[in-house]
């Protein structure tokens, strides 16, 4: 898979529209709808920002490698770390923290 389709398919997996990346990555919905419809290429810069949004690699979200980046989550996780990883990811940093520190809390928590 290219880019466009990578893109696509990130978008739908974490539930986020093509609005919501654009504002984030600071490109307009126009650009980003016409790289996920194969209609314009995208900047190395628009492939960083991108890249970054999503915490993957450039290599990545390009496609460079033979398996996709959901396909290798949904074969190493259960659905259970799948869906706290898209949660996590879809985070703020004030919220990751709170995660974290609710995750320590619970494991260290004695067995009643």
């Amino acid at each position: 898979m290219g880019f466009s389709e990578n893109l696509k398919e990130l978008l739908k997996e974490h539930n986020i529209t093509q609005s919501r990346l654009a504002v984030a990555i600071g490109f307009s919905q126009r650009a980003v709808s016409k790289w996920i419809n194969a209609q314009a290429e995208p900047t190395e810069t628009a492939i960083v920002a991108c890249a970054q949004f999503f915490d993957i690699s450039t290599d990545e979200i390009l496609g460079m490698h033979e398996k996709s980046v959901a396909d290798t989550l949904k074969t190493s996780f259960s659905n259970e770390e799948n869906e706290l990883l898209k949660l996590y990811r879809k985070s703020s940093d004030f919220e990751k923290a709170r995660i974290l520190a609710y995750a320590e809390f619970v494991c260290n928590e004695p067995n009643k």
